[in-house]
């Protein structure tokens, strides 16, 4: 439990407690609060008993390199969430919306295309974004409108489209190296429109913030290898690691910006003509068993990639960095995201030690 983190701490071995102190600050405290006897009826009710909220126990991680930290305490989980929304609600609404407006339905008559054109896939097809938030912004659009609805053959070839609109993009503007793909599924998690779809960009001079943020850390530490293999191990002692192929490093994380996110680390094999294959290997088994195990269904995934050409920066060592999270009920109208995780640090409300437990049991059917 992620409320013992400073016990599991404590029982590591000297060198790697000792990774741990220099990699994060952690902190346990209690908070109390009196309950009013009228009101102590609906706490048991709906907390499971009134002494897990008279005195409860929330645990604070900061990494000291990236200074991305989160509050833990997993019986806010437990707040009032209204209405439970099923799955067959969940595919009737989406029904509805593909059925109402799906712009994405007639991609080749009804989104905008590059200046190069258009990427085609197995089973999709790209698109330039028409309302953009970088020079080079595209879309990979799934022929498959529900975005839940992929295996891993699909998954690759969407990958692979966005890898080839990336080195597209370059070959029309040679300053644009920085390449970023993200997918936003459902509403929930950003997406405008419930149709299925990648969004990929390149950017000039510098990669995005938080990637950047990633990059000075490692240096600050003592280069991108120091770094990077401490963090794993670190996670992977602490039982956070998850199986992985390809020379992987992957492991629920101990500072994330939202529940159950999950990093992959890939080495970077420069020319590496399989990579979308090599990606799709990683995240399929995690998306499959987020999905269809943990009934995520709204959530964010952001594949950070190196320059793919020479920086003006350091980039020694740095991996290929991919992010996953879960975004909550996909229908909710209750965000998940409010002042404290804009302004302030993150709230999580699941358990990353009971998330690593259960994924390492479920990823085994999706390898």
């Amino acid at each position: 439990m992620i409320t013992m983190l400073p016990e599991r701490i404590a029982a590591l071995s000297a060198a790697t407690h000792a990774l741990c102190d220099r990699l994060f600050f952690v902190q346990r405290v209690e908070g109390d609060t009196v309950i009013p006897e009228p009101m102590a009826p609906w706490v048991a009710r709906n907390f499971g008993g009134v002494e897990r909220v008279r005195r409860q126990t929330i645990v604070r991680v900061v990494n000291r390199f990236t200074l991305e930290g989160a509050l833990f305490n997993p019986l806010r989980a437990l707040r009032p969430a209204g209405v439970a929304v099923t799955d067959a609600d969940l595919d009737s609404w989406i029904a509805g919306e593909l059925e109402a407006v799906d712009l994405f339905a007639r991609p080749l008559h009804d989104t905008t295309a590059d200046l190069f054109g258009r990427i085609q896939g197995r089973f999709c097809v790209s698109a330039s974004n028409v309302a953009k938030y970088d020079r080079w912004h595209g879309l990979v659009i799934f022929d498959e409108p529900h975005p839940l609805r992929f295996d891993r053959e699909r998954l690759a070839d969407y990958l692979d489209v966005a890898l080839r609109w990336i080195a597209a993009a370059h070959s029309q503007d040679a300053h644009a190296i920085y390449p970023m793909i993200t997918w936003n599924c459902l509403p929930r998690s950003g997406a405008t429109i419930a149709h299925g779809h990648l969004q990929m960009s390149l950017a000039r001079d510098m990669h995005y913030s938080r990637i950047e943020t990633w990059r000075r850390a490692a240096l600050h530490y003592g280069g991108a290898e120091r770094y990077f293999s401490d963090l794993a191990t670190v996670h992977d002692e602490l039982d956070l690691s998850l199986p992985g192929a390809h020379d992987a490093q992957i492991f629920v994380h101990l500072t994330p910006l939202r529940n159950r996110e999950t990093v992959v680390l890939s080495p970077v094999v420069p020319g590496d003509a399989r990579l979308a294959e090599r990606l799709a290997a990683l995240l399929y088994p995690i998306l499959r068993a987020l999905i269809d195990d943990q009934g995520v269904r709204s959530f964010n995934m952001g594949i950070a990639l190196p320059p793919i050409a020479a920086p003006v920066e350091h980039w020694r060592g740095m991996p290929v960095m991919t992010r996953i999270a879960d975004r909550g009920p996909a229908l909710s109208v209750r965000n998940d995201w409010g002042a404290m995780e804009l302004y302030a640090t993150g709230c999580i409300t699941t358990d990353p030690f009971q998330i690593a437990a259960s994924l390492r049991q479920q990823m085994a059917g999706y390898q």
